[in-house]
């Protein structure tokens, strides 16, 4: 069993992804440290019959996060394993979607995801392809940026790069994820992105969700102060590190 000198001795985030509809609550733990690793042998073991440890929680708590439906425009930024608390609001957003379209006041989604490789998304997957599946409107655009190739942008990546680019547009889903979602291999360039939602955006102001690293939030605030130096449309910017 974890000790109490385990449990206060480390400190792990543990974040929510799954929807306020449904049945059972899930969890996205990282598993970095005795009592976690022992967590995820008691519950990773389905051949078990011993009964699972009982569980407290308490809560609710706010969180910067939970207020994109007061955005007409919303961009969420997710860094590697930020992108659970996204996971979440996605769910959130395609079992409104399904409701009614006149349901939520977003009128469209900007997700934009860094990660190190193809096999560090592929749990996310199955999200995303039930996200664009229930997304009738087109109103969620999703971009994924795969950053492992940044220092090694050799003929085989660019081959990889010319190759997906065509299949989109000839297919519209990518070649490699079966997704609309459009895959890059750099790493996102914020100010060139926000300056092109602000000339195409019709809202006044634009919600700005990031997580990930601080290195992360701090490229996304440089971005939204850049572009907030001319009041024409204001980048509101909310941020979680981990």
């Amino acid at each position: 069993m974890w000790s109490v000198v385990d449990v206060l001795q480390e400190f792990h985030p543990f974040t929510l992804s799954s929807a306020p509809h449904h049945a059972n609550l899930t969890l996205h733990i990282r598993a970095v440290g005795p009592w976690t690793w022992k967590l995820a042998e008691v519950y990773g073991d389905k051949a078990s019959s011993a009964k699972y440890p009982e569980i407290y929680m308490d809560g609710p708590f706010g969180e910067a996060h939970q207020n994109w439906w007061d955005y007409e425009e919303v961009v969420l930024v997710a860094g590697g394993i930020g992108v659970t608390p996204f996971a979440s609001i996605l769910k959130d957003m395609v079992y409104k979607l399904h409701q009614s379209f006149k349901v939520i006041r977003t009128k469209q989604v900007h997700f934009l995801w860094t990660t190190r490789s193809q096999k560090q998304y592929e749990w996310m997957i199955d999200i995303l392809r039930e996200v664009e599946a229930a997304d009738k409107h087109k109103i969620i655009k999703v971009h994924i940026f795969i950053t492992q190739f940044k220092s090694k942008f050799d003929l085989r990546t660019i081959m990889l790069y010319m190759a997906d680019r065509f299949h989109h547009s000839e297919c519209g889903f990518s070649l490699f994820t079966q997704l609309r979602a459009i895959t890059h291999f750099e790493r996102p360039n914020f100010d060139s992105i926000l300056q092109t939602l602000k000339k195409e955006c019709k809202a006044n102001v634009i919600g700005v969700f990031s997580c990930g690293s601080s290195s992360l939030s701090h490229a996304v605030e440089r971005s939204c102060r850049e572009m907030n130096r001319a009041p024409d449309i204001i980048f509101r910017h909310y941020y979680k590190n981990f």
